[in-house]
């Protein structure tokens, strides 16, 4: 049996400058994102934790700034 690829979280700037998330199936299907954004990096990954709590379906990553 083959296990599934892991979803991936995007950790990103928005055009204000703020961090925001957005997962993402292997496929590129959006399964869930930020509804706001956060002043700080660490906020945002808090965020994603809060609202993805199946840490082991996901990797993260943090897009250059």
């Amino acid at each position: 049996m083959t296990t599934p690829a892991p979803d991936t979280v995007r950790i990103y700037r928005d055009s204000l400058g703020e961090w925001r998330w957005t997962r993402r199936t292997h496929s590129g299907a959006t399964v869930s994102e930020a509804n706001r954004s956060h002043p700080t990096r660490t906020a945002t990954r808090d965020d994603v934790a809060h609202h993805n709590p199946d840490t082991a379906r996901y990797l993260v990553e943090t897009a250059r700034t």
